[in-house]
């Protein structure tokens, strides 16, 4: 499954994809809420507040991700990955100098978009764009590098808080970002654009698909019976960590299951990067994507109709299952139907959808907790989407084939 030959002989490709995934950490919810308190306290603001700001700054990158994103298919690679870390690097240091509202609407604003937008943006679409034979190995490789910060970045930060204020820590993080540079330009001076895997380490034998314009899939119906299936795990995950603790007080959960649920989340989100990896070159996306919700539409019956003990650990490692999938999956999923010419265009549409959910699912589930859904309630409502966007895609299963060319 693991396959050390690949990586051997691809080192520095699948290393570029890893240290974009890794310094996407730090545009990410997990890293950047560990300095909510010290951020409301030096402004003075409530936690209603905060989170306002947030969200907002959140919804408006993903609607310049729409535009920027595109972007990829119309520079080098190279050109396009260093613009990307100037970006972080300049947000993090932007973020030192917020003294008021309005300053921190836009620090925000540009880790969002430079971090989890952009830099995962690239690393997806680069890796995808790189491979064609082991496409799937590679993505799950890449997305390696977000899982390790997810791991050991929060430890860290919570070290260096003891020695320094938070803006400084940011302005070292500044100059790390500026340091990766470099190391991207080495990695990437030699990579033609237009170059794969394949056509670099053998003649071309599969037949060629047609590359899909943005325009032409924006006009495209099997586009939109896919759409509810993808923007799925990110939403209604979002929606459940952000609400954990009402929710496991809600179950009556032991919070030491939470605790160890979220451990386990981590390391069957990696396991499963490496398994649906191997799926999806040994039998391709598109036949791996009928399954992928499964697990998540499992996890949601236990919590549902299940008083097992254990029902919230289950429920944990189910979700990691489907969302560790979907990394991979879904960059695979319009490779193989699209084509990679246009990916990049093609993704920063999908990519602001998810950034979007993210923005929206915090408002929408505090509304339904607070005009008293209960638990079940709610779940039964995120199980039901599960089921009807699973029912959409499968209704257009045997479209979602590559158009061939001669």
């Amino acid at each position: 499954m693991f396959n050390f030959q690949f990586v051997k002989n691809n080192f520095r490709f699948l290393l570029f994809g890893f240290i974009l995934t890794f310094c996407s950490s730090f545009g990410q919810t997990f890293f950047i809420g560990i300095f909510n308190p010290f951020i409301r306290q030096d402004l003075s603001l409530s936690h209603s507040e905060f989170g306002m700001i947030y969200s907002l700054a959140t919804l408006l990158s993903s609607f310049s991700l729409i535009w920027i994103g595109k972007k990829i298919d119309d520079f080098k690679i190279i050109y396009f990955a260093i613009g990307v870390c100037l970006f972080l690097s300049f947000a993090a240091f932007f973020l030192t100098l917020v003294t008021n509202l309005t300053l921190l609407f836009f620090g925000i604003y540009f880790l969002r978009l430079s971090g989890q937008g952009l830099m995962t943006h690239t690393a997806s679409t680069s890796m995808a764009k790189f491979f064609d034979l082991n496409r799937g190995k590679a993505l799950s490789i890449s997305w390696l590098g977000l899982s390790l910060g997810e791991g050991i970045l929060p430890y860290l930060v919570i070290f260096f808080m003891k020695l320094y204020s938070w803006k400084m820590i940011w302005m070292g993080l500044s100059i790390l970002l500026l340091l990766v540079v470099p190391i991207v330009f080495f990695i990437l001076r030699t990579y033609q654009d237009g170059a794969t895997e394949q056509s670099i380490n053998k003649p071309s034998v599969d037949k060629q698909i047609k590359n899909w314009t943005r325009a032409e899939v924006l006009k495209d119906p099997k586009f939109y019976f896919l759409l509810p299936a993808v923007l799925a795990p990110a939403f209604l995950t979002t929606g459940i960590f952000i609400n954990q603790i009402y929710i496991f007080e809600s179950k009556n959960w032991s919070m030491l299951l939470l605790a160890q649920g979220f451990t386990l989340y981590a390391i069957v989100s990696v396991i499963t990067l490496a398994v649906s990896g191997f799926l999806i070159d040994r039998f391709s996306a598109i036949k791996v994507l009928p399954f992928y919700l499964l697990p998540t539409i499992t996890a949601y019956l236990l919590v549902i109709f299940s008083g097992w003990k254990f029902a919230p650990i289950a429920m944990m490692i189910l979700i990691a299952m489907t969302n560790g999938t979907s990394s991979v999956l879904l960059t695979s999923t319009w490779s193989e139907i699209y084509g990679t010419k246009h990916l990049g265009g093609i993704r920063s549409i999908t990519v602001s959808f998810f950034v979007f959910s993210t923005a929206v699912a915090p408002v929408l589930f505090g509304f339904l907790i607070d005009h008293q859904f209960s638990i079940n309630q709610i779940f039964s409502m995120m199980l039901g989407y599960l089921i009807l966007a699973n029912l959409l895609f499968l209704f257009k299963l045997k479209d979602y084939q590559p158009v061939k060319i001669a």
